[in-house]
Protein backbone atom coordinates (compact mmCIF):
# COMPACT_ATOMS: atom_id res chain seq x y z
CA UNK A 1 0.00 0.00 0.00
CA UNK A 2 2.79 2.38 0.87
CA UNK A 3 4.31 2.10 -2.69
CA UNK A 4 0.65 2.75 -4.49
CA UNK A 5 0.73 6.00 -2.32
CA UNK A 6 4.29 7.13 -3.10
CA UNK A 7 3.45 6.56 -6.78
CA UNK A 8 -0.21 7.99 -6.64
CA UNK A 9 1.23 11.28 -4.67
CA UNK A 10 4.15 11.29 -7.24
CA UNK A 11 1.38 11.63 -10.04
CA UNK A 12 -0.53 13.92 -7.71
CA UNK A 13 2.39 16.50 -7.50
CA UNK A 14 2.65 16.30 -11.31
CA UNK A 15 -0.68 17.11 -11.41
CA UNK A 16 -1.11 20.01 -9.73
CA UNK A 17 2.11 21.74 -11.06
CA UNK A 18 1.56 20.80 -14.81
CA UNK A 19 -1.97 21.86 -15.00
CA UNK A 20 -3.49 19.69 -16.59
CA UNK A 21 -3.42 15.37 -16.95
CA UNK A 22 -2.41 15.38 -20.18
CA UNK A 23 0.81 17.46 -19.00
CA UNK A 24 1.48 15.52 -16.51
CA UNK A 25 1.41 12.78 -18.36
CA UNK A 26 4.33 13.75 -20.78
CA UNK A 27 5.82 14.73 -17.76
CA UNK A 28 5.93 11.04 -15.75
CA UNK A 29 6.48 9.33 -19.56
CA UNK A 30 2.61 7.92 -18.91
CA UNK A 31 -0.88 7.46 -20.61
CA UNK A 32 -3.55 10.23 -19.54
CA UNK A 33 -5.65 7.27 -18.68
CA UNK A 34 -2.74 5.68 -16.10
CA UNK A 35 -2.71 9.66 -14.71
CA UNK A 36 -6.24 9.45 -13.92
CA UNK A 37 -6.25 5.59 -12.57
CA UNK A 38 -3.48 6.91 -10.47
CA UNK A 39 -5.31 9.73 -9.10
CA UNK A 40 -8.60 7.76 -8.54
CA UNK A 41 -6.74 4.91 -6.81
CA UNK A 42 -4.75 7.69 -4.38
CA UNK A 43 -8.07 8.87 -3.48
CA UNK A 44 -9.72 5.61 -2.77
CA UNK A 45 -6.94 5.13 -0.08
CA UNK A 46 -7.06 8.16 0.99
CA UNK A 47 -10.87 8.76 1.43
CA UNK A 48 -10.48 12.20 0.10
CA UNK A 49 -11.67 14.28 -2.72
CA UNK A 50 -8.89 15.47 -4.14
CA UNK A 51 -9.77 16.63 -8.03
CA UNK A 52 -13.14 18.31 -9.13
CA UNK A 53 -13.60 16.78 -12.57
CA UNK A 54 -15.21 19.72 -15.47
CA UNK A 55 -15.43 19.64 -18.73
CA UNK A 56 -12.47 17.17 -18.92
CA UNK A 57 -9.95 18.93 -16.92
CA UNK A 58 -9.50 17.94 -13.15
CA UNK A 59 -9.27 20.82 -11.49
CA UNK A 60 -7.60 20.60 -7.37
CA UNK A 61 -9.87 21.03 -4.52
CA UNK A 62 -8.77 22.91 -1.38
CA UNK A 63 -7.97 19.55 0.57
CA UNK A 64 -5.67 18.64 -2.28
CA UNK A 65 -4.21 22.16 -2.08
CA UNK A 66 -3.64 21.41 1.52
CA UNK A 67 -1.57 18.19 0.78
CA UNK A 68 -0.30 18.77 -1.66
CA UNK A 69 2.27 21.34 0.46
CA UNK A 70 3.16 18.10 2.64
CA UNK A 71 3.41 15.67 -0.40
CA UNK A 72 6.42 18.10 -1.83
CA UNK A 73 7.98 18.53 1.71
CA UNK A 74 7.47 14.59 1.81
CA UNK A 75 9.04 13.77 -1.83
CA UNK A 76 11.94 15.98 -0.74
CA UNK A 77 12.77 14.17 2.28
CA UNK A 78 12.61 10.97 0.36
CA UNK A 79 15.13 12.79 -2.08
CA UNK A 80 17.27 13.38 0.84
CA UNK A 81 17.55 9.49 1.64
CA UNK A 82 17.91 8.45 -2.00
CA UNK A 83 21.04 11.42 -2.19
CA UNK A 84 22.00 9.88 0.87
CA UNK A 85 21.70 5.90 0.47
CA UNK A 86 23.83 7.52 -3.20
CA UNK A 87 26.81 9.05 -1.19
CA UNK A 88 26.73 5.43 0.46
CA UNK A 89 27.01 3.58 -2.53
CA UNK A 90 29.93 5.34 -3.60
CA UNK A 91 32.16 5.21 -0.54
CA UNK A 92 31.76 1.40 -0.46
CA UNK A 93 32.29 1.05 -4.09
CA UNK A 94 35.92 2.38 -3.53
CA UNK A 95 35.66 6.47 -4.73
CA UNK A 96 36.67 9.11 -1.87
CA UNK A 97 36.38 12.87 -3.13
CA UNK A 98 38.69 14.99 -1.41
CA UNK A 99 38.70 18.85 -1.10
CA UNK A 100 41.85 20.26 -0.11
CA UNK A 101 43.97 23.63 -0.39
CA UNK A 102 46.31 24.04 -3.33
CA UNK A 103 49.33 23.93 -0.52
CA UNK A 104 48.89 20.45 0.80
CA UNK A 105 48.65 19.59 -3.15
CA UNK A 106 52.16 17.78 -3.87
CA UNK A 107 52.87 17.60 0.00
CA UNK A 108 51.20 16.67 3.06
CA UNK A 109 47.92 15.48 1.03
CA UNK A 110 49.04 12.48 -1.20
CA UNK A 111 51.61 11.10 1.31
CA UNK A 112 48.26 11.30 3.56
CA UNK A 113 46.30 9.74 0.92
CA UNK A 114 48.61 7.12 0.60
CA UNK A 115 48.30 6.19 4.24
CA UNK A 116 45.07 6.23 4.04
CA UNK A 117 44.44 3.99 1.06
CA UNK A 118 47.14 1.41 2.82
CA UNK A 119 44.59 1.06 5.59
CA UNK A 120 41.43 1.18 3.27
CA UNK A 121 42.84 -0.62 -0.04
CA UNK A 122 39.56 -0.41 -1.58
CA UNK A 123 39.31 3.01 -1.97
CA UNK A 124 40.05 5.46 -5.41
CA UNK A 125 40.76 8.74 -5.05
CA UNK A 126 39.21 12.03 -6.39
CA UNK A 127 40.85 15.20 -5.12
CA UNK A 128 39.11 18.74 -5.36
CA UNK A 129 41.45 21.64 -5.02
CA UNK A 130 40.00 25.07 -3.70
CA UNK A 131 40.34 27.98 -1.21
CA UNK A 132 39.10 26.40 2.58
CA UNK A 133 35.64 28.48 2.20
CA UNK A 134 35.27 26.50 -1.24
CA UNK A 135 36.20 23.18 0.61
CA UNK A 136 33.24 23.79 3.03
CA UNK A 137 30.65 24.76 0.89
CA UNK A 138 31.89 21.13 -1.18
CA UNK A 139 31.40 19.25 1.84
CA UNK A 140 27.99 20.94 2.72
CA UNK A 141 26.47 20.24 -0.39
CA UNK A 142 28.03 16.32 -0.63
CA UNK A 143 29.83 16.92 -3.64
CA UNK A 144 33.04 15.46 -1.84
CA UNK A 145 33.06 12.75 1.27
CA UNK A 146 35.63 15.13 3.05
CA UNK A 147 37.55 18.50 2.97
CA UNK A 148 40.93 20.34 5.14
CA UNK A 149 39.32 23.49 6.30
CA UNK A 150 40.72 25.65 9.21
CA UNK A 151 37.98 27.18 12.05
CA UNK A 152 35.61 28.40 12.21
CA UNK A 153 33.41 26.78 10.03
CA UNK A 154 30.27 28.64 10.05
CA UNK A 155 29.14 26.89 6.68
CA UNK A 156 25.88 24.29 7.79
CA UNK A 157 25.45 21.04 6.90
CA UNK A 158 29.24 20.44 8.12
CA UNK A 159 30.62 18.31 10.86
CA UNK A 160 34.52 18.44 11.91
CA UNK A 161 37.07 16.29 13.13
CA UNK A 162 39.56 18.29 14.79
CA UNK A 163 43.23 17.85 13.16
CA UNK A 164 45.70 20.24 14.70
CA UNK A 165 46.52 23.55 15.71
CA UNK A 166 49.65 25.41 14.68
CA UNK A 167 51.24 28.69 15.32
CA UNK A 168 53.15 31.18 12.71
CA UNK A 169 56.02 31.24 11.28
CA UNK A 170 58.21 33.94 9.61
CA UNK A 171 59.59 32.58 6.23
CA UNK A 172 62.61 34.43 4.22
CA UNK A 173 65.03 33.98 1.27
CA UNK A 174 68.46 32.10 2.74
CA UNK A 175 70.68 35.01 2.41
CA UNK A 176 68.00 37.40 4.40
CA UNK A 177 69.29 38.77 7.56
CA UNK A 178 66.39 37.51 9.76
CA UNK A 179 67.22 33.62 8.53
CA UNK A 180 69.52 33.80 11.55
CA UNK A 181 67.64 34.80 14.02
CA UNK A 182 66.22 32.06 17.09
CA UNK A 183 62.46 34.34 16.48
CA UNK A 184 61.19 36.94 14.96
CA UNK A 185 58.80 39.34 16.51
CA UNK A 186 56.45 42.05 14.54
CA UNK A 187 58.66 44.47 15.69
CA UNK A 188 61.52 42.56 13.58
CA UNK A 189 59.23 43.20 10.30
CA UNK A 190 59.24 46.83 10.86
CA UNK A 191 59.91 48.53 6.96
CA UNK A 192 59.88 44.88 6.30
CA UNK A 193 58.19 43.99 3.05
CA UNK A 194 55.56 41.19 3.60
CA UNK A 195 54.15 38.36 1.25
CA UNK A 196 50.64 38.23 2.95
CA UNK A 197 47.88 35.52 2.28
CA UNK A 198 44.00 35.20 3.84
CA UNK A 199 42.96 38.76 2.98
CA UNK A 200 39.53 39.39 4.41
CA UNK A 201 39.86 36.40 6.54
CA UNK A 202 39.68 35.67 10.06
CA UNK A 203 43.22 34.12 10.89
CA UNK A 204 44.54 37.35 8.71
CA UNK A 205 42.46 40.11 10.80
CA UNK A 206 44.13 38.23 13.55
CA UNK A 207 47.50 39.55 12.50
CA UNK A 208 46.59 42.54 11.23
CA UNK A 209 45.65 43.85 15.07
CA UNK A 210 48.60 41.71 16.39
CA UNK A 211 50.94 44.39 14.26
CA UNK A 212 48.71 47.10 15.27
CA UNK A 213 49.25 46.70 18.75
CA UNK A 214 52.69 46.22 18.51
CA UNK A 215 52.56 49.64 16.84
CA UNK A 216 54.17 48.06 13.49
CA UNK A 217 52.95 49.42 10.25
CA UNK A 218 52.68 46.31 8.06
CA UNK A 219 54.31 46.91 4.50
CA UNK A 220 52.40 43.93 1.99
CA UNK A 221 54.43 43.55 -0.76
CA UNK A 222 52.48 40.41 -2.04
CA UNK A 223 49.10 39.44 -1.91
CA UNK A 224 48.68 36.13 -2.79
CA UNK A 225 45.93 32.61 -2.09
CA UNK A 226 48.10 29.73 -0.51
CA UNK A 227 51.68 28.82 2.01
CA UNK A 228 53.21 27.55 -1.47
CA UNK A 229 53.38 30.78 -3.46
CA UNK A 230 53.76 32.82 -0.23
CA UNK A 231 57.01 30.73 0.66
CA UNK A 232 57.75 31.56 -3.63
CA UNK A 233 57.51 34.57 -3.67
CA UNK A 234 59.76 34.78 0.19
CA UNK A 235 62.32 32.91 -1.53
CA UNK A 236 63.02 35.06 -4.48
CA UNK A 237 63.18 38.32 -2.12
CA UNK A 238 59.79 39.93 -2.37
CA UNK A 239 60.07 40.02 1.27
CA UNK A 240 59.43 37.91 4.26
CA UNK A 241 56.01 35.77 4.45
CA UNK A 242 53.91 34.91 7.52
CA UNK A 243 52.16 31.50 7.04
CA UNK A 244 51.26 28.59 9.70
CA UNK A 245 54.14 26.61 10.97
CA UNK A 246 52.62 23.16 9.75
CA UNK A 247 52.24 24.12 6.40
CA UNK A 248 55.41 25.79 5.76
CA UNK A 249 57.40 22.99 6.92
CA UNK A 250 55.71 20.17 5.26
CA UNK A 251 57.17 22.27 1.63
CA UNK A 252 60.78 21.34 2.69
CA UNK A 253 62.33 23.83 0.50
CA UNK A 254 66.24 24.13 1.24
CA UNK A 255 66.11 27.54 -0.64
CA UNK A 256 64.28 29.12 1.96
CA UNK A 257 64.85 29.64 6.47
CA UNK A 258 61.71 28.88 8.37
CA UNK A 259 61.60 30.80 12.06
CA UNK A 260 59.16 31.22 14.33
CA UNK A 261 57.21 33.87 14.43
CA UNK A 262 56.88 35.50 18.17
CA UNK A 263 52.08 35.98 17.99
CA UNK A 264 49.14 34.97 19.76
CA UNK A 265 48.20 33.92 16.61
CA UNK A 266 47.41 30.21 16.07
CA UNK A 267 45.82 28.13 13.08
CA UNK A 268 43.08 25.10 13.76
CA UNK A 269 42.93 22.61 10.99
CA UNK A 270 40.13 20.54 10.90
CA UNK A 271 39.13 17.96 8.88
CA UNK A 272 34.86 18.24 7.68
CA UNK A 273 32.40 15.63 6.27
CA UNK A 274 28.86 16.34 5.28
CA UNK A 275 26.25 16.51 8.17
CA UNK A 276 24.13 13.34 8.66
CA UNK A 277 26.45 10.77 6.83
CA UNK A 278 28.82 8.17 7.91
CA UNK A 279 31.90 9.34 7.35
CA UNK A 280 32.93 10.03 10.98
CA UNK A 281 35.02 7.00 10.51
CA UNK A 282 37.19 7.73 7.57
CA UNK A 283 37.14 11.62 8.92
CA UNK A 284 39.40 10.07 11.85
CA UNK A 285 41.07 8.07 9.60
CA UNK A 286 42.39 10.74 7.55
CA UNK A 287 43.50 13.10 10.09
CA UNK A 288 45.19 10.46 11.57
CA UNK A 289 46.98 10.48 8.53
CA UNK A 290 47.55 13.78 7.81
CA UNK A 291 48.97 14.22 11.15
CA UNK A 292 51.09 11.03 10.93
CA UNK A 293 53.21 12.78 8.34
CA UNK A 294 56.72 13.53 9.14
CA UNK A 295 56.77 17.57 10.20
CA UNK A 296 58.11 19.39 13.66
CA UNK A 297 57.03 18.21 17.05
CA UNK A 298 55.73 21.96 17.17
CA UNK A 299 52.97 21.52 14.72
CA UNK A 300 51.86 18.84 15.62
CA UNK A 301 49.91 19.45 18.71
CA UNK A 302 46.86 17.97 19.19
CA UNK A 303 43.82 19.61 19.98
CA UNK A 304 42.41 19.58 23.25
Amino acid sequence: MATSILRGLEVFIALIEEGSATAAARRLELSQPAVSQQIARLEKELSLSLFMRENGRMRPTETALSLFEEATHAFDGLDRVLNLARDIRRLERGLLRVAAPHSLAATILPRALKTLTQEHPQLRIQVHLGRYEKIAGLVAAREVDLGLVKAPVLTPGVETVDLLSCGLMAVTARSHPLATKARVTPTDLTHEPLVMIGRGRPWRDEIDVAFRRARVAMRVSVETQSVESACGFAAEGFGTAIVPDWLARALNRSDIAIVPFDIDVRHRFLVAYPSRSHRAAIAADFAAALTAEPVAPAARRRLG
